[in-house]
């Protein structure tokens, strides 16, 4: 068997929404598959790409720039650039994939290679990874994306609340639809130690500083208020810098906020955030299934979370979490004081967390995911 893995992603060398379809082409690698890869040319190659192709996978870097010698062995790519071998039907004329898997990391991504994959009669389906209400698809292109998403044998999502976004974006329904889980940066049953809270609580913001999306200045518009300034908390902001760290950190200086509110970069290790940190902040304004939220529940934190991706399909709001009904400061604010409120029972709520969580949410996303791709084929 072989398939092939088509990503839309262009915004940056890598992100969250390519850890499903990368690590499910690393498994099926192990289990005998073939796989070929489609994606985005950048000047360094993203080591989760090295791994598949060290591994016997093929790696299609499409809009090379021309004259460019890519690969860590010194081989010669092509130096075609933007001529036919960027065009999806003559990388699927030469991979021959049995099945192709399309992710999106955004719904408006374009997929081109749908059309290819009908008219070649080859099986594909699309993971959508995040869906939003700040984008519409134009009426002008609905034709073309209602035949992509037709024709599809699967459209995976990672939420409800996102399938209906869709939906509602294309105006039809979708009957070839499945809900899937994202994978998560922990092992099932490694629970970091919960933090002393003598000298204050601790709240993680954990995501990329991208207001538009992850919402980090609605934070600040919450905590300048001089209440929050009164109280034991502290919001540490943990992720790569996407475009506002600079609006971030002077925010934080202009209301004076620097003993409340830190920006403490990249952390490879997840355990190490919730080592120094009694509960999950997230304040986005749009998300698919944010990964965070999953691995804060499994570290047995509470989540104080916009309501938004599929936050309130995993929390129980004031039980294993709080969940603002939108990414405002008055919400959020709302949510916070909520949670403040009951702050001495954090622990033991985010212990319930992690019970329901381990309960309602599958262990084993890639291995899943496996299965469900060979059903293309078979």
């Amino acid at each position: 068997m072989k398939i092939g893995f088509y990503s839309c992603m262009t915004g940056m060398p890598w992100g969250g929404s390519e850890e499903l379809w990368w690590r499910t082409a690393r498994k099926m690698q192990i289990d005998g598959s073939q796989v070929a890869v489609n994606y985005k040319w950048w000047p360094e190659t993203a080591k989760q790409l090295v791994q598949l192709e060290d591994s016997g996978g093929q790696i299609w870097l499409r809009n090379q720039p021309e004259s460019f010698w890519a690969g860590r062995l010194g081989k010669l790519k092509s130096l075609m650039g933007n001529q036919p071998k960027d065009c999806p039907r003559t990388w699927l004329e030469s991979a021959k994939p049995d099945a192709v898997l399309v992710s999106l990391g955004f719904h408006p991504d374009r997929i081109d290679v749908a059309t290819d994959c009908a008219a070649m009669g080859i099986p594909y389906a699309i993971n959508v990874q995040c869906a939003s209400n700040t984008f519409f698809i134009h009426s002008d292109c609905l034709p073309e994306y209602r035949d992509w998403y037709r024709k599809a044998a699967k459209v995976y999502f990672v939420s409800e609340e996102n399938r209906q976004k869709m939906e509602n974006n294309l105006a039809i329904r979708l009957d070839n639809y499945e809900i899937v889980a994202n994978p998560f940066n922990l092992k099932p049953n490694e629970v970091p130690e919960y933090p002393a809270t003598d000298e204050g609580f601790n709240l993680a913001c954990v995501g990329r500083l991208h207001f538009q999306s992850k919402g980090q200045d609605v934070v600040v518009a919450v905590l300048k208020q001089d209440k929050w300034k009164q109280r034991n908390l502290k919001v540490n902001f943990y992720g790569a810098d996407q475009g506002n760290r600079r609006q971030l950190e002077d925010l934080i200086t202009l209301y004076g906020l620097q003993e409340q509110m830190q920006y403490q970069g990249y952390k490879n290790r997840v355990a190490d955030i919730w080592a120094e940190n009694q509960a999950l902040l997230l304040p986005s304004r749009y998300e698919g299934a944010p990964l965070v939220v999953v691995e804060a529940m499994l570290s047995n934190r509470i989540c104080i979370a916009t309501d938004i991706g599929r936050n309130r399909e995993l929390l129980e709001d004031g039980q294993t979490g709080f969940i603002a009904e939108s990414a405002t400061p008055e919400l959020l604010d709302r949510a916070m004081e909520r949670a403040w409120a009951v702050r001495d029972q954090w622990k033991s709520l985010g212990e319930l967390a992690g019970q329901h969580l381990r309960a309602n949410y599958t262990l084993d996303p890639i291995g899943d995911f496996a299965d469900n791709l060979r059903t293309l084929v078979d």
